[in-house]
This record gives structure tokens, C-alpha cells and sequence, in this order.
């Protein structure tokens, strides 16, 4: 018989600790968006209000009965979940310590837990060991490589269940890539394109050599993430990468001219946000001005078009400081959308 699983020691209230509220912008706390209280977790998420799904996650939990193991896991996803959206990865480090102890110790009903821990709980376990680690992030490399070993194991038993093959091989393919992304957060970028060429994905072979040519310009393998651009079939992604290797190799105006060119035939906010960066390299910093605001008007707002909004304020007046709180107030009388981490902005998104 299987053993007990006993997870009342993750609805012990003393585990999770209160947000501070300090790093978010006051024009959020003060719009006629936020959602009333009582507010069901699950309408928190569609409306990207992360940080109150995350208190509202550990108050279900406490709730929950001690023995809905599936339950409580998934809502410990949703509160680790959030507090990384929120850009508090440390706090959601510090409380997935007592499961991932009680995992590692395989204390009675470990094993138990482990075949139902959701795999995407299971992921972001290994992600959150990488957290402040003293050894740079090597375990949680090795938590992915673990993963997938299993992951391997269970495509070979999955027999002439298609379903459950395809599930498996889907799992695996990931994990390689989240090994690719690991190595790159700890700096080892020459071993991620070694193990990115590892990887024999025939449908995925765009999608890696993309990243590839990525990797390549960021070490400043230009001819290197050149030759890469030229075996993409994609003449989208084609089109994105020359207009980066022009910048990488100074020729701003004609970046400049292919990212307005990417925009006018897509409509892409990504790209004129490239467009208007590349102007300011060329000192049309009015014309980059300009559309970075109809931007923001028209648009969430995404962290990389807030940062450059706040620099062009920066550059262009003394008022800086007052047109970003303007900025802040704008984005949070928009609608609530999960989208581009939610629709709460922290002071540093505005750089106040």
C-alpha cells in the first residue's frame, strides 16, 4: 500500500512570507483598477494581478484539506509562480525549502509526492535552487539534467501510447533547451552553444538556430550568428537577426531603415521598439521620442519599452522624474492583462 502523503507542514502560515510593497509604483495601489477585495484567485490571474494572487494563493492553501495533495501543490505553483512574476524569485526560493527538504530527505510518502508534483512545479523547484546558490547555479543544472534522465525513462515505457510518447519527447525537448537558457544566465556562453548544437530537434531546427545566432552575437561571433541567419528558413526571423548584426557591426541607419521597414508590415511593438532604439543611435532622438510614447499609449506596458520611455525622459528634459510618474499613472489606469508580467509596474520598471 502506498504511503501516507502528509503535506500539512506546507499550509503552516509562518512558511510564507508578507510582500513588501514598497517597489511598486503608488499610481497602481491608487487605481480605480485594482480588483476589490475577495477577489477569486483565478480572476487575480486573468487580470495579471500577480501580487495579490500570490497572498490570495497561500490563503486557499491554508484553507485546502490537509489531505488534497493536488491541490495544495498547485497552488504552491501558483503562489512560486507569481512571486517570480513579481520579480521576487528570493522570497519564493526561501519557501520552496521545506518540500524541496522533505523531497530530498525522502522522508515517508517522498516518493509518493514526487508522481504528483505537476511537472511545471517540478521545473520551477529546480529554477528556484539556482537562486542566490553559492555554486553558481551548477545544481540546478544538474536538477534539469535529473529531469531529464526521467523524462527519457518514461518515453521508453510509454510503449504504443502515442499520446504519452508525444508528451514525454515534448518534455525532453524543453528541458534541453532550459539547460541552453541556465548556462546562459550563469555566463557560460560558449557551453551553451556547445550543448545547443548537441540538440537534433528536426522540428525545431529554426527555433535552435536562432537561439544559436543569438548566442553567436551576444560573444560577438558576428560572421559566426551570420552564417547561422543565412540556414534559417524563416524570413521573418531572418529579417530581425540582419537588422541586429547591422547594429552589432555599426550600421545603425540601415538597422534603423530595416526595423521600420519589420514594423510597417507587421505592426510589431517589439520592432518599433528596435526601430525607435536605433534612431537614437543616429540622434533622432524627437522621432524615437514619438514613438516610444504612442507606444506606451497604445500598448502594456512591456519592461524594455518602459526603460528606454524613462531614458529618452532622461536625455530630453529636466522633468524627468515628473514625466515618468505621468508614465506610471498612465499604465496603471489601463485595463488589467497578465501580459508582459502583469499589469502591476514596479518603481524601477519607470527607473524612479
Amino acid at each position: 500500500p502506498k504511503a501516507s502523503i502528509d503535506l500539512r507542514f506546507l499550509q503552516d502560515p509562518n512558511l510564507y512570507h508578507p510582500l513588501p510593497t514598497s517597489d511598486v509604483a503608488t499610481a497602481f495601489w491608487d487605481s480605480t483598477q485594482q480588483p476589490p477585495p475577495g477577489t477569486a484567485l483565478a480572476d487575480l490571474l486573468k487580470g495579471g494581478h500577480f501580487r495579490r494572487a500570490a497572498d490570495g494563493a497561500v490563503n486557499e492553501l491554508r484553507r485546502c484539506s490537509s489531505d488534497d495533495t493536488t491541490q495544495i501543490l498547485k497552488l504552491l505553483y501558483t503562489r512560486f509562480a507569481c512571486l517570480v512574476l513579481v520579480s521576487r524569485p528570493d522570497i519564493a526560493a526561501q519557501e520552496a525549502l521545506p518540500l524541496l527538504d522533505f523531497l530530498a530527505r525522502n522522508a515517508g510518502g517522498a516518493n509518493d509526492v514526487t508522481t504528483v508534483v505537476p511537472w511545471e512545479l517540478r521545473l520551477l523547484l529546480v529554477r528556484l535552487q539556482s537562486v542566490g546558490a553559492q555554486d553558481g547555479g551548477r545544481r540546478g543544472i544538474m536538477g534539469l539534467y535529473t529531469l531529464a534522465a526521467e523524462a527519457r525513462v518514461h518515453a521508453k515505457e510509454s510503449g504504443q501510447d502515442e499520446n504519452q510518447l508525444r508528451l514525454w519527447r515534448q518534455r525532453l525537448d524543453d528541458l534541453g533547451l532550459r539547460i541552453a537558457d541556465a548556462l546562459v544566465e550563469m555566463g557560460e556562453l560558449e557551453t551553451a552553444n556547445r550543448h545547443l548544437d548537441t540538440l537534433s530537434y528536426p522540428h525545431m531546427v529554426d527555433y535552435i538556430t536562432y537561439r544559436k545566432a543569438l548566442l553567436k552575437a551576444r560573444v560577438g561571433d558576428v560572421d559566426g550568428a551570420q552564417a547561422c541567419v543565412s540556414n534559417l528558413s524563416d524570413k521573418n526571423q531572418q529579417d530581425k537577426l540582419n537588422a541586429l548584426l547591422k547594429m552589432a557591426n555599426g550600421e545603425v541607419a540601415q538597422a534603423a531603415d530595416s526595423w521600420q521597414s519589420q514594423h510597417e508590415s507587421d505592426a510589431s511593438a517589439l520592432d518599433a521598439n528596435n526601430w525607435a532604439v536605433s534612431m537614437l543611435y543616429t540622434g533622432r532622438i524627437t522621432t524615437a521620442y514619438e514613438v516610444f510614447e504612442k507606444l506606451a499609449n497604445d500598448h502594456s506596458g512591456f519592461p524594455a519599452l518602459l526603460f528606454n520611455l524613462g531614458t529618452v525622459y532622461e536625455l530630453c528634459t529636466e522633468r524627468a522624474v515628473e514625466r515618468k510618474s505621468t508614465l506610471d499613472q498612465s499604465m496603471a489606469a489601463k485595463a488589467p492583462s497578465p501580459d508582459c508580467g502583469g499589469w502591476e509596474k514596479a518603481t524601477f520598471d519607470f527607473k524612479l
